[in-house]
């Protein structure tokens, strides 16, 4: 097989596609990841497929490439999430300039949940499932030069989101790949201002 697809795209720099079986198979990437790494900037493929605007690179924590990302919008946005052939396989929206929302489907088509502010408690965002139910929170961190967001399941601190020159969220091995997708969706939701503080 040769190493060099095209153009300079080196496959041994993407994560091999997991035998996981799953309803989706271009979600199957996110059953054995515990991190998902945000970073933004463009690869070479972004270009060989056609794909303009904002462009995010998402890795895992051994630095392979998982999939790519583009953003229309600012306040109002729309991110599409691509894997290393092409195929859209998450979409994330927030639809509003108002609300501090976004609604994440995993495969487009297939609506997996939603992860939005509150209004009553400053710096924490709720996870909500495809049913609307809540299972997760995202809260701020409270420690001095360690700006971040914890992530909750019934009050036990399951993950992370941080960022420094990227994005990185931490999630559950075993968690389900509609949640991992949603907490990947928070990661472009929640806004960063230097110093780092969550909005």
């Amino acid at each position: 097989m040769k190493n060099i697809i095209s153009n300079g795209v080196k496959k041994e720099d993407w994560m091999p596609c997991p035998k996981d079986e799953v309803n989706y198979p271009g979600l199957a990437y996110l059953c054995p990841l515990g991190e998902l790494i945000v970073a933004e900037e463009p690869d070479t493929l972004h270009s060989l497929i056609g794909l303009k605007d904002i462009s995010y690179t998402i890795y895992n924590n051994e630095g392979q490439k998982v999939f790519l990302a583009v953003k229309k919008g600012q306040y109002k946005f729309v991110i599409k999430i691509y894997n290393y052939y092409g195929n859209e396989i998450i979409e994330v929206q927030k639809p509003s300039e108002c609300v501090n929302k976004a609604l994440i489907w995993a495969p487009p088509g297939n609506f997996v949940g939603s992860v939005e502010k509150t209004k009553s408690c400053p710096k924490t965002y709720l996870v909500k499932n495809h049913l609307g139910e809540k299972v997760l929170k995202i809260k701020a961190r409270q420690y001095l030069n360690n700006s971040g967001f914890n992530i909750f399941s019934n009050g036990d601190l399951i993950g992370l989101i941080s960022a420094r020159w990227r994005y990185a969220v931490s999630f559950p091995i075993e968690m389900d790949f509609a949640i991992k997708s949603i907490l990947l969706g928070a990661c472009f939701l929640i806004s960063w201002k230097k110093p780092l503080l969550g909005s």
